[in-house]
């Protein structure tokens, strides 16, 4: 008895202390059968789908309603009802029966949906059809090249079949002419009731006659089609039946079609009957939004906002009906039976929680899009939003989009959940397919929960059903949808009464860096991995590490393989061995750490790397020497992996002169240079003009069928230094379309520093009985180089200690010059010459402060859309440019 006594104590205290912590209110403890039962009655056949925009979502959302009523909540809707009423101007069905059959010579049927035998398309008349099927070629007719599907045809009453796309011998005229309405109309125009466009890519065929990209099908839109003229696409299985049927084939009339660049035409002699009834208007489909108010005199005028989307895809043109228990009835399962249960345990928030079901999520997100340009309170506002996508599957772990782009804000809305669940919790990065999206187009802070996996489409998924006819409620798992709730609830009671300041702008800013394409246009890190540093460690010197790389969210970093300048002939036949080693450097880097770093040798490979949550590394060279005059070296380097070569480094190479020298050598370009640019374009490799003379940038410029990037440059008009660019040449870089990298070695940064740097470097260099140059100390014996950097670097931290500052601000200084110089924000980005350089501006120490760079850009006034472009955009549409420009 006395153990009973003592446990129960225990336990009173303990519940005791939890309520003490959240403000002397119990935690709220929600019930997985409750939300169960929402999902079950919501996902039933009696719904259809709840398709936005048709009476059975109007009823779901009306049950919603109810439901929050019950639990307490007060309306947040329009007109102090619970409904804001969504608009959907082009909205569209189709109706049952939708059906394709041959009616003779034998009778077939065939069945629609995605990835079937057939679809109507969008936009087709309404009605039945049947007739002759007539195989019209494009069903183009150009009296100017000489080309007439319907030459040799009568199509009155019948219907025709067309390829997709147009014939290749179309002059331009035509082929902006011939869209797919007009396919319609002049198929209709010449008596024809419907028109079947051949889907030659359906799965289950071998590569065939038509091999290659993917047709272009054919768009309609509301209105276009004749009324009563029905058009479907179909597949390479109702195609290969009905040509069967008559003994033909329509695989050669297409390879002849195509071979032989001609019109190849047949009325094959079968029947075929088709029905459609295609839906479209304007509709409305209502947002459910009800309120928790806020009790805090001060911070009720702050929301949480906790929602996901009611809808689902309605009934299919396969018939079935598609009930959407995971996707998304348990969202709105949860966000009821958390609202009972915080009701139920008497929580009052300090500030108000705005619960909310969306329409539309499967139109285009416009519910939730419809809500933030509506919200119950202003967005500036809103300290965060929580969306649920598919909580019902899987197994427990939970998967949150947004808890590494808003990481601190993130720290802060955990300290709510238990230790258990923090162990369930992974990041999903990148992840911008749910409603959570809406607010974060408009600068909101947002989280999205889903149980289980990312969707793989394999036999192991988490989510088998998704987006089909058997997302029923008996896939559902009840302790799921608890764990869901119980980790919302949490949330809640804690942020939703927490004293810290969740509107810190900081945590939006953070986010834009984060989700940004970040993109670093030069480092020169390789030589210290290839000096023996574990680059996978946070390590104590050095600016470059994968730590480092992550906490700076850089996306795609460039490493410059070094090649200098040669002093003498040997060293000049040695250069392209040593960029080849480094090459080599930098692969086996990739490889040691291929779950944070990836290769990258195209744009989309950037992005691929990206959205595998990997920092790309992109190969470059700096310095011209490497290719020792030969272009067949240039193409093996290409080969290699190289996308990028600066010209030239501090003097000139043998084909073009560089800033370095006191006066050009050549005048630019040699007739070899000009045929190194021609050959760069040809390859589809990124010229780099830091470190060239004036007259070669000028040269390039003129030759280059491409964008071109100076990598790791600054503003001549700020500081006078021949490494850096004139304002002539940074407008005619922008009116290239290219992109200068802000370099943020000090000396380039500021005048003074490289006046005072420049001087030291001279004195110290003569107190060493060495030439004051930097080819020449780096060409010395290493323990008399050594020596000299250590005093020099001594002398000169004390030198610094009373020059003017160098930080953040100074390199957004001259991207602010590139700007104002140039009148836009699309030709400058990042390049730092991390790993290249001896000191750097304060808080840029290392990439992982790169965040410092947008936190200024947004002090600036800068827009999130520039600021994405400064970032990295800039350089990404380079790369794809001077892709595209490639001889194929």
């Amino acid at each position: 008895m006395k153990r009973i006594v003592a446990l129960f104590s225990i336990f009173v205290t303990l519940v005791f202390l939890g309520a003490a912590k959240r403000g002397a209110v119990p935690r709220a403890v929600p019930d997985g059968g409750k939300a169960f039962a929402h999902v079950k009655y919501l996902a039933s056949d009696e719904f259809k789908g709840r398709k936005s925009g048709t009476p059975e979502y109007r009823r779901a959302a009306e049950y919603v309603a109810a439901e929050m009523q019950k639990a307490g909540l007060k309306p947040g809707g329009e007109n102090g009802t619970w409904f804001q009423e969504v608009p959907f101007k082009n909205w569209t069905d189709f109706e049952q029966p939708v059906r394709l059959e041959v009616v003779s010579p034998s009778r077939r049927v065939y069945f629609a949906g995605r990835g079937r035998d057939f679809t109507p398309v969008s936009g087709t008349g309404s009605g039945t059809v049947k007739g002759g099927l007539v195989f019209a070629g494009y069903g183009v007719v150009s009296e100017k090249d000489g080309w007439d599907d319907y030459a040799a045809l009568d199509v009155k009453g019948k219907i025709v079949l067309v390829l997709p796309d147009l014939p290749a011998s179309l002059g331009n005229d035509a082929k902006n002419e011939w869209n797919f309405e007009k396919k319609v109309k002049t198929a209709a125009a010449k008596g024809a009731v419907g028109l079947i466009e051949m889907d030659l890519t359906t799965p289950g065929a071998q590569a065939g006659p038509q091999a290659g990209p993917r047709p272009r099908f054919g768009v309609l839109r509301p209105g276009q089609c004749p009324e009563g003229f029905v058009v479907m696409r179909a597949g390479r299985d109702f195609l290969s039946d009905v040509f069967y049927l008559v003994k033909k084939s329509w695989k050669d009339l297409v390879s002849k079609t195509l071979r032989l660049k001609k019109s190849m035409t047949l009325d094959l002699g079968a029947e075929v009957e088709m029905e459609a009834h295609f839906v479209s208007g304007e509709r409305t489909a209502p947002n459910v939004v009800g309120v928790l108010p806020g009790t805090d005199p001060k911070l009720k005028g702050e929301a949480l906002v906790i929602g996901g989307h009611l809808d689902h895809l309605g009934v299919g043109v396969d018939g079935w009906i598609y009930p959407g228990a995971d996707d998304n009835a348990t969202s709105t399962a949860v966000i009821l039976e958390t609202a009972r249960a915080l009701v139920a345990a008497g929580y009052k928030p300090a500030r108000t929680i705005v619960f909310g079901a969306w329409a539309g999520e499967e139109l285009g997100l416009q519910g939730s899009r419809y809500y933030t340009e509506h919200p119950v309170i202003p967005l500036e506002k809103t300290a965060l939003y929580m969306n649920i996508d598919m909580v019902g599957t899987g197994d427990s772990d939970l998967l949150v989009g947004g808890m590494t782009e808003f990481a601190e804000l993130y720290e802060i809305v955990k300290r709510g959940l238990d230790e258990e669940t923090k162990t369930k919790l992974r990041p999903r990065l990148n992840y911008r397919g749910s409603d959570h999206t809406s607010f974060w187009g408009k600068n909101v802070p947002a989280v999205s929960l889903r149980t289980g996996e990312v969707l793989t489409g394999k036999l192991d998924d988490e989510h088998p059903e998704y987006h089909l006819p058997g997302d029923r409620p008996a896939m559902i798992d009840p302790e799921l949808l608890r764990l869901a709730c119980q980790y919302h609830a949490d949330i809640l009671q804690n942020i939703g009464s927490s004293r810290e300041n969740l509107l810190d702008p900081v945590h939006c800013t953070l986010f834009l860096h984060r989700d940004a394409a970040v993109v670093d246009l030069h480092c020169d890190t390789i030589a210290r991995f290839m000096a023996g540093e574990d680059l996978s460690r946070d390590l104590p010197k050095g600016h470059i590490d994968i730590p480092k790389l992550k906490r700076g969210a850089v996306d795609l970093e460039v490493f410059a393989c070094f090649a200098p300048p040669p002093s003498n002939d040997v060293e000049k036949g040695r250069s392209a061995n040593g960029v080849f080693a480094q090459i080599e450097a930098v692969n086996k880097l990739v490889e040691k750490n291929p779950d944070d770093l990836a290769l990258v040798r195209s744009v989309d490979e950037a992005g691929a790397a990206r959205n595998a949550s990997k920092t790309g590394v992109l190969v470059a060279i700096e310095g011209g020497y490497a290719i020792e005059n030969d272009l067949v070296l240039l193409r093996e380097f290409y080969r290699a992996g190289v996308r990028l070569m600066t010209l030239t480094h501090w003097t000139a190479t043998d084909w073009a002169d560089a800033s370095g020298d006191e006066k050009p050598v050549h005048g630019g370009l040699t007739e070899l240079g000009e045929s190194v640019v021609a050959e760069m374009n040809r390859l589809g490799m990124i010229i780099d003009v830091s470190h060239v003379h004036d007259e070669t940038f000028w040269d390039v410029l003129r030759l280059s069928k491409a964008p071109v990037v100076a990598s790791h440059s600054c503003c001549r008009a700020l500081v006078p230094h021949h490494r850096n660019m004139s304002d002539e040449m940074l407008k005619a870089l922008a009116e290239k379309g290219g992109v200068v990298g802000i370099n943020f070695y000090p000396g380039f940064l500021n005048s003074d520093i490289d006046k005072a740097e420049a001087g030291l470097f001279e004195k110290t260099s003569r107190e060493h009985g060495r030439p004051a140059d930097y080819a020449a100390i780096g060409r010395a014996e290493p323990a008399k180089r050594d020596k000299f950097n250590a005093d020099f670097r001594a002398r000169w931290a004390m030198v610094k200690k009373s020059s003017p500052p160098i930080d953040v601000k100074t390199v957004v200084d001259h991207i602010d010059h590139v700007v104002k110089v140039t009148g836009k924000a699309d030709c400058v980005g990042l390049g730092s010459d991390f790993d290249g350089m001896s000191d750097t501006p304060a808080g840029l120490e290392n990439a992982g402060l790169l965040p410092n760079i947008t936190k200024e850009l947004v002090a600036r006034g800068y827009k999130p859309a520039d600021i994405r472009k400064i970032l990295g955009g800039n350089f990404l549409r380079v790369f794809g440019a001077v892709e595209k420009a490639k001889e194929k």
